[in-house]
């Protein structure tokens, strides 16, 4: 770990998590109730970290200070626990922003009739989706209910969002989402310790509204920097400096939407009329440069504090006119700097008056021009053939009138859900360790084409698009989104993380051809619009390297495991000596090895072997994968046969683990805790830079075939592969005497005289009732 150059009690650990690292004096650690160091995560990200890494010396300030020897160990113990409950209640308010409501991409996923049916109910009383040019950018005009006026703090009568997209289906879609996303904040109670909840709700609708469009709105304004530019700012923000921004002391504001569409920022009635005349015959109003009510929210916010300390400021002085007027200026000079490059004070647009795209009695159009639109429509790209069409059809903008039997069908995020139940019912989807791997693909799949999109509107460009997308998905997404708080769809537009292997992205594009298959099969589609799509990897880069050289395996069994001469800080385990070796000199996988049962390893015919199969509970991969490997002699050089009699003494259990002492959850793959522990090991064995993995041996088992130019389709049947050539479906399985004699030809040329499992056992009983460093290491 290394420690912040700027703030003493600030470290960073190897993984590049931060901590807050503080030694208590030697007369208050002496105290059984208070410990001798406080080591606290703060997490990944740096500015956060520091802040509250300040906050935390100031909160423990009694604690840290010099010569404070009068301080209670009682005093010290509660404050403490005051600090690490705050911290928590910090992190947790980072790392879930949106509190009890449910994300962008969970949103989508949910039940959308009601929003569908709102949809309808709008467009039916007045314009909701419209464009102002001929085949232009369709726009969402919402008009507030008195819940979204509540939540949002203001009084206003139209708020137009952009849907990024000039196709009527994909804008009704968006338009759904948004009225779901309303919903959820009409009904939405913030936490009360949010000092302004207006805020919150405004920020969560922008996010919302920002996900409805294709670009997620890449190509939008930012909101300014001096504002909160996105709701896990804003929580962070609020959390730790809840005095940032102060709400006026003798004030109440109104924001309210003038008939342009601009806000203006007025003073209600209050104490400051009274104690200001003037203010009360005149009254008194800051013109807000937005028609956006997600900007009003934010600036009516940030601004009342300082409306009312610059109109004190000036008023005390004289007040007159003048002064009011003095304040004005200043005011709005203030709103600039807020507004910076966003500043526009361009009044709403009347709403067209256009024949909707569903009348079914169009204008006559002269055959000419709609032969010559024909040929010029081929070459044009799609979004552009849409401004063509309405300006030979001489439209002067387009209203959409969306009616409920046009709003039905099942949504993508409906169709993932019953694909998924689908596959773990038909056991397709069993295995402990793949089945959230391909859940979490489908998850990342359905974010990027959007969970609300309904299948009858989804187009083969939709599946063009994802196929690009997947190019650039980074190879730790799910984490980077964590950390970062952003959506994999920003993830992929910012191509700023190392994407995955072309091969694993095509893993993920089939698995989306797979999903519309599916839908396809259940007659929710007619066609198949993925249909002969490819993802070529013809040009990627080979896969890195896993086998192991002769180099990399002798430093492997040359590690602290096989060299160890004395008592380690590390626990001594069983299967942290034999893992390796059975490994590399029977080819299983870590899983296949960590769940082997006493009973598994038994002699037939004269030949010990390691039975693996799906009995007692176990699992593997497929059922070819059933099988039984001879142990190789150089295994039974070693000792193991001498492992296996010591485990079976006392022990009738005909199920009792193999490795008693390697723990197993249910929760994760069975080899979860061997798997950590070898990452670290091969770092001990000067491996890392060769990235060697425990499958690496998998691989270096089948290569070796290769070289000494044994049998290969033996060492199939050692591994668990299927022949799949025509003779290879004759005949039965290997019989256990040809499998033996072709394993133990297998020579690696590895000098394995230093290892010694009588050494190791006599260390590891040296350990016996003594506290040892942790198991994974």
């Amino acid at each position: 770990m290394s420690n912040s150059r700027k703030q003493q009690h600030l470290i960073t650990s190897p993984n590049g998590v931060f901590q807050y690292y503080l030694t208590l004096p030697a007369h208050l650690s002496s105290d059984p109730r208070i410990p001798a160091q406080v080591r606290w995560s703060l997490g990944r990200n740096a500015s956060v970290a520091r802040t509250l890494a300040h906050l935390l010396d100031a909160e423990l300030s009694l604690v840290i200070k010099p010569g404070a020897t009068l301080v209670t160990p009682e005093l010290v113990s509660e404050r403490l626990k005051q600090a690490k409950a705050w911290l928590k209640r910090t992190l947790d308010n980072a790392a879930n922003p949106w509190g009890a409501l449910p994300s962008p991409a969970e949103l989508g996923k949910q039940d959308l009739t009601a929003a569908k049916q709102r949809l309808a109910d709008e467009s039916a009383k007045h314009t909701t989706l419209y464009s102002l040019t001929p085949g232009g950018e369709l726009i969402l005009s919402i008009t507030p209910s008195k819940g979204l006026q509540s939540a949002l703090d203001l009084r206003f009568h139209r708020f137009d969002w952009p849907l990024g997209t000039t196709e009527q289906d994909k804008a009704q879609d968006a338009a759904i989402y948004a009225f779901a996303a309303i919903t959820q904040l009409e009904l939405h109670s913030p936490s009360k310790e949010l000092r302004h909840p207006a805020t919150f709700n405004a920020l969560a609708l922008h996010e919302y509204l920002c996900h409805a469009r294709p670009d997620c709105g890449a190509h939008l304004a930012d909101i300014p920097p001096d504002l909160p530019g996105s709701l896990a700012a804003y929580r962070i923000h609020s959390t730790l400096t809840s005095l940032s921004w102060p709400q006026p002391r003798y004030s109440a504001f109104v924001t309210r939407q003038l008939a342009s569409g601009l806000y203006t920022l007025e003073l209600a009635s209050c104490a400051l009329k009274t104690m200001h005349p003037i203010l009360a015959g005149r009254g008194f109003s800051l013109t807000l440069p937005t028609t956006s009510a997600i900007m009003a929210t934010l600036l009516k916010e940030r601004l009342v504090s300082a409306v009312e300390n610059t109109l004190q400021t000036h008023l005390r002085r004289t007040a007159t006119t003048a002064s009011l007027d003095q304040a004005r200026l200043e005011l709005e000079a203030l709103t600039r700097g807020f507004m910076g490059s966003t500043l526009a004070q361009s009044p709403l647009p009347s709403l067209p008056d256009a024949r909707p795209l569903t009348d079914t009695t169009p204008a006559p159009v002269d055959p000419a021009k709609q032969a010559l639109a024909t040929a010029l429509a081929a070459l044009l790209p799609e979004e552009k053939r849409g401004q063509l069409d309405a300006l030979v059809n001489n439209t002067q903008g387009t209203v959409i009138d969306s009616k409920a039997e046009q709003l039905d069908g099942i949504t993508l995020g409906e169709l993932a859900e019953r694909y998924q139940q689908a596959q773990i019912d038909e056991g397709n989807w069993t295995h402990v360790k793949t089945t959230p791997q391909r859940k979490a693909r489908l998850k990342v799949v359905t974010e990027l084409i959007g969970a609300h999109r309904r299948l009858k509107t989804l187009r083969r460009s939709d599946f063009l698009t994802l196929r690009d997308q997947l190019r650039f998905l980074p190879a730790n997404a799910h984490q980077l989104v964590a950390r970062q708080r952003i959506s994999v769809r920003q993830l992929v537009t910012e191509k700023t993380a190392p994407a995955i292997h072309p091969r694993t992205a095509k893993v993920y594009f089939e698995l989306a051809k797979s999903l519309i298959r599916y839908a396809q099969d259940q007659e929710w589609i007619e066609h198949d619009i993925t249909a002969n799509l490819t993802f070529k990897t013809r040009n990627a880069a080979p896969p890195a390297r896993r086998t192991y050289t002769h180099e990399m395996l002798t430093k492997l069994v040359n590690g602290p495991v096989y060299t160890a001469t004395r008592q380690t800080s590390w626990r001594m385990d069983e299967y942290k000596f034999w893992l390796p070796l059975l490994g590399l000199y029977t080819g299983a996988r870590l899983g296949e090895l960590c769940q082997l049962q006493l009973s598994d390893v038994r002699c037939s015919n004269g030949i010990w072997l390691i039975n693996i199969d799906n009995s007692n509970g176990k699992q593997i991969k497929n059922t070819q994968s059933i099988r039984q490997v001879p142990l190789h002699h150089q295994l039974i050089k070693l000792g193991f046969l001498d492992f296996i009699d010591d485990q079976k003494h006392g022990n009738t259990r005909p199920d009792a683990p193999l490795f008693s002492s390697h723990r197993q959850y249910t929760q994760v793959p069975v080899s979860h805790v061997a798997s950590k522990w070898f990452r670290s090991y091969v770092k001990q064995c000067d491996l890392t830079q060769e990235k060697a993995t425990f499958h690496g041996l998998r691989h270096t088992f089948i290569q070796q075939f290769r070289m000494q130019r044994l049998d290969i389709l033996i060492a199939k049947a050692l591994v668990g592969h299927v022949d799949t050539s025509t003779t290879g479906g004759y005949g039965d399985i290997y019989p256990l005497r040809v499998l033996k004699e072709e394993i133990d030809r297998l020579d690696f040329e590895l000098n394995l005289d230093h290892i010694s499992h009588a050494r190791y056992q006599s260390l590891r009983a040296k350990q016996v009732g003594r506290q040892i460093g942790r198991p994974a290491k």
